[in-house]
């Protein structure tokens, strides 16, 4: 819409297209650089909270629609209630929500902003030696995260709060057994590096890279919707982040997501048939393990890959903590880390 001033020229307080003879029409008013930036910025954080609002939505409302659902398919379950339902068919409605509830949300954001396939989902070929330096990087990180829970753990012990996690019951079929380590290992290693890493990552690495990573790494931990894995999971996420970047695949994502849920899933099948004794030896020797592989590959990479910690200065106008400043303040993306902290209420308890 053409805005005039009383003598048919442009005015600061009505900033439009206006007509120059010889020119035509054309908009005197350029966006302040810093500005544009701010606002893709902005519509980035509110693209991103959307989709994480549609999943905790999903999250939210998955128990209501497995009720529904089982009712429906075993009505001899109104009478006996839920118990009636076989382990096959809840870890299987479990999986089915899981991917749902993920990849649906950040799917739609994807095509949104017309994020082509191959940028989202960088699963091409990397270097054998990097990538296997950084799953082994990536598994000492865990270690260290485990330590950094039970200190986080033991502080608010400390002024009186206690947190937990969701707890899985084993199966005991061996169709339900299969399910459970699918569930737990297998599914999140590529649906979570497939979200995380890919389309949010990479959608957000147009505003630096560094960025990218701390922005993805913090939704990451966050949408894990309970304390305890939160700080684990953001600093995991910041690890696999950086090797994603630098090997240019989301493959060492899915190795270190895999073997890290995997060994996990393994020590509470062991746990029960194992002394006390027993299971910390084996929990010890395994840390043990994973240090000395972790600290030899860092060795290794420093000495092949002598710039593998430096970053391109960025590019952008804003500042990094403008930046992280304008993401997070995002309405959409507040809206989400709010209805991440009440899906964490039911693990926090007061001592």
């Amino acid at each position: 819409m053409a805005l005039y001033g009383e003598n048919g020229g442009f005015t600061e307080e009505n900033r439009g297209t206006v007509y120059h003879a010889g020119n035509g029409f054309y908009n005197p008013y350029v966006e302040p650089l810093w500005k544009t930036e701010k606002r893709k910025i902005r519509a980035a954080g509110n693209g991103i909270g959307l989709a994480a609002l549609a999943y905790v939505a999903i999250s939210l409302l998955a128990s209501v629609v497995f009720v529904t659902f089982v009712q429906l398919i075993y009505p001899a379950a109104n009478i006996h209630g839920l118990y009636y339902v076989t382990e096959t068919t809840e870890w299987l409605f479990n999986l089915i929500i899981y991917i749902f509830s993920l990849i649906v949300p950040f799917g739609i954001y994807a095509l949104c902003i017309k994020m082509p396939l191959k940028i989202a989902l960088p699963f091409r070929k990397a270097k054998f030696d990097l990538t296997l330096g950084g799953t082994f990087i990536g598994l000492g990180v865990t270690i260290l995260a485990s330590y950094a829970v039970t200190y986080f753990q033991l502080g608010l012990e400390a002024v009186g709060i206690g947190i937990s996690m969701p707890e899985y019951e084993i199966p005991e079929t061996i169709p339900g057994i299969v399910l459970y380590v699918i569930n737990l290992a297998i599914i999140p290693a590529f649906v979570e590096e497939i979200v995380f890493r890919g389309i949010v990552m990479q959608s957000l690495r147009r505003f630096g890279d560094i960025f990218a990573i701390v922005a993805s790494a913090l939704i990451f931990g966050i949408f894990h919707l309970n304390l305890i894995q939160m700080p684990y999971a953001l600093l995991l996420g910041l690890c696999i982040g950086y090797f994603v970047i630098r090997t240019g695949s989301l493959w060492v994502g899915v190795a270190i997501h895999f073997i890290n849920n995997s060994a996990a899933v393994a020590f509470e099948f062991f746990y029960p048939h194992m002394t006390e004794e027993a299971y910390y030896f084996a929990n010890s020797l395994y840390n043990l393990i994973v240090v000395i592989l972790a600290v030899a590959a860092v060795i290794f990479v420093l000495l092949k890959y002598r710039d593998i910690f430096r970053f391109e200065p960025s590019r952008n106008i804003l500042s990094p903590g403008k930046r992280t400043l304008y993401f997070v303040t995002a309405p959409a993306l507040i809206l989400a880390m709010a209805a991440a902290f009440v899906m964490t209420l039911p693990y926090i308890h007061f001592i």
